[in-house]
């Protein structure tokens, strides 16, 4: 994959679904030691969201070529719909260090702040994703828990950080 040091961001819409679903299967098949999903228990390999204000999902594009995804969506329960989770997000290996994982998620993150009430995003990470924890604590989110031996990765428990960023 040639990445063009033009990175495009935007909201991806229903006909990004098949290059959606082509990037998200590489990531938690050939990078699964990242995710806490398995391919295996991966009910939707399509876009998760629902193409709405409060419920979307963003793409950084090479060219035409999907390189990143994050979604984010808000709780609609009631008592805690002033929160948002920040999910899926994945940057192919070959797009890495291009800073495209951050523009991904500022995005998200500017896009919630116009959103009435949302007054959180929340997110769960690995701790053996060093890459990711730094990311996201460089863009303010702090880790607010820890669940010891979380995942089960082959025969290794690994810890599993929640963190949230106040918006």
């Amino acid at each position: 994959m040639n990445v063009q040091s033009n990175v495009t961001i935007r909201k991806l819409t229903e006909s990004d679904n098949e290059q959606y679903s082509a990037l998200w299967l590489h990531g938690i098949i050939e990078h699964a030691a990242c995710f806490r999903i398995a391919y295996d228990d991966e009910a939707t390999k399509s876009i998760p969201t629902r193409f709405t204000a409060d419920s979307f999902t963003v793409g950084a594009f090479s060219g035409s070529t999907l390189v990143g995804i994050v979604s984010a969506e808000r709780d609609t329960r009631k008592k805690v719909n002033h929160k948002a989770l920040v999910f899926r997000m994945f940057v192919h290996p070959d797009a890495a260090g291009c800073g495209i994982g951050r523009r991904l998620l500022e995005d998200v993150v500017q896009t919630m702040t116009t959103i009435e009430m949302i007054r959180y995003l929340y997110l769960t990470v690995l701790a053996s994703n060093p890459r990711a924890i730094h990311l996201y604590s460089s863009l303010g989110f702090k880790e607010f828990a820890r669940e010891s031996g979380a995942v089960r990765i082959n025969d290794e428990y690994i810890d599993e950080l929640q963190m949230a960023l106040h918006i």
